[in-house]
């Protein structure tokens, strides 16, 4: 067997990079970008008020004085100032005209009506500088500065970004195309009634849900007992994609096919079990640039190996960087007397501060396990004892 971490290893190693495909910018949402993105012109593109208020000259400004003005000015408009104006009403987002760098805030004018066809007013203000309450033009970024790099996720603020920047196209990472099998002759599936010793296929269903956190579904679900001549055709025809995903019949009992199954079918293992507690029994392997996860068929095991090991393969093909673990304060103890390193479901609790606390359950086997936990604590294999407050790798759900 080898460790969680050489595993990670082979697995990156290991894994394709996905070519890259345009995307227009309303589907691009929770996807990789695959180009670096740069600033089309200066941002603020031009010396931006951010009050509403008063836009003046701070050269010569005296709170004694009496100011006059006659025109506002919106954001979206721009003109140019005339000779012997003092100010001019400014709103936020309106762009000062060339020749004032000075916006005094509404707040700290005072109407003195109006004189002559003009309106009057005097200030009280602490800012009075040149550029008070202006962004100046290009102080967020300069024209052609490099802005996002390779292997950013899109997110809600980095769309919105793209969008200001006028990019309404961008080249993302292809999404792989995946193939799901669940083994076993006690596997039933929907509408099937379970005899005694049956139960229902519920792997197919959880590989489908942890693959659409990276936007993926699968373009076939399949069924397979422990037949092997059934269950080699289904994988002749699942090899027919990027990844190809199997649960359960990779342990040690007799009907445990798909590592044999696999190795007739031209696939190169690469790992089969890791010290792992649950899903030790795991196998990964490929047949060119195809990549294949035979997970253990417990439900529980099924989830954590996703979690850990198929994610840290995905992360590497659509361009990501690998994940880094977030440390949280554990609360309360735990014992293990096995060299393993155990993945066990734990939740949020707060004591002042957050801290992790762990979920009991009753094996991999027990269809509750991962249920209302926010994600994965990690007990080391050289670590016999966790104990209050000590600090839990954690590894959240979504």
């Amino acid at each position: 067997m080898i460790s969680v971490q050489e595993a990670l290893t082979l697995i990156e190693s290991s894994a394709s990079i996905s070519s890259s495909e345009n995307t227009n910018l309303e589907n691009s949402l929770g996807k990789v970008l695959r180009e670096k993105i740069y600033a089309d012109r200066d941002y603020p593109p031009f010396h931006r008020a951010t009050m509403d208020g008063f836009a003046l000259k701070s050269e010569g400004f005296s709170e004694d004085r009496i100011y006059s003005y006659t025109r506002e000015l919106h954001a979206g408009e721009s003109f140019q100032l005339e000779s012997g104006e003092e100010a001019i009403r400014i709103m936020t987002g309106a762009p000062v005209p060339e020749g004032f760098d000075l916006v005094i805030k509404i707040e700290d004018s005072e109407d003195l009506g109006i004189s002559n066809g003009k309106k009057q007013v005097r200030f009280r203000t602490e800012k009075s500088g040149p550029f008070s309450n202006i962004a100046i033009q290009g102080e967020d970024l300069k024209q052609d500065q490099e802005i996002l790099n390779e292997g950013t996720l899109i997110s809600a603020s980095v769309l919105s970004l793209l969008s200001s920047l006028g990019k309404y196209s961008v080249q993302t990472s292809k999404l792989p195309r995946v193939r799901v099998i669940s083994t076993g002759n006690e596997i039933v599936g929907p509408g099937e009634i379970p005899k005694p010793w049956q139960i229902r296929d519920s792997n197919s269903y959880s590989i489908r849900s942890l693959l659409q956190k990276y936007g993926i579904v699968p373009i076939s679900v399949t069924r397979a007992g422990d037949d092997p001549t059934i269950l080699e055709k289904a994988v002749q025809e699942g090899l027919d994609s990027d990844l190809l995903i199997l649960s359960g019949g990779v342990s040690m009992g007799n009907l445990d096919l798909v590592p044999k199954i696999l190795g007739a079918s031209g696939v190169e293992e690469i790992f089969h079990k890791v010290r792992i507690k649950p899903g030790k029994p795991i196998w990964f392997g490929k047949k060119k640039d195809q990549a294949v996860f035979g997970l253990p068929g417990n439900p529980f095991s099924v989830q954590v190996c996703f979690r850990i090991f198929v994610e840290a393969y995905l992360r590497k093909f659509l361009g990501l960087s690998s994940e880094k673990p977030i440390y949280l304060p554990f609360a309360g103890e735990r014992k293990k007397k096995n060299k393993l390193t155990e993945f066990f479901p734990v939740s949020y609790e707060t004591k002042g501060k957050t801290f992790l606390s762990e979920k009991k359950f009753n094996g991999s086997g027990d269809i509750r396990a991962g249920i209302f936990s926010d994600g994965l604590g990690v007990h080391f294999s050289e670590t016999e004892n966790l104990k209050e407050g000590d600090l839990l790798e954690f590894h959240p759900w979504t």
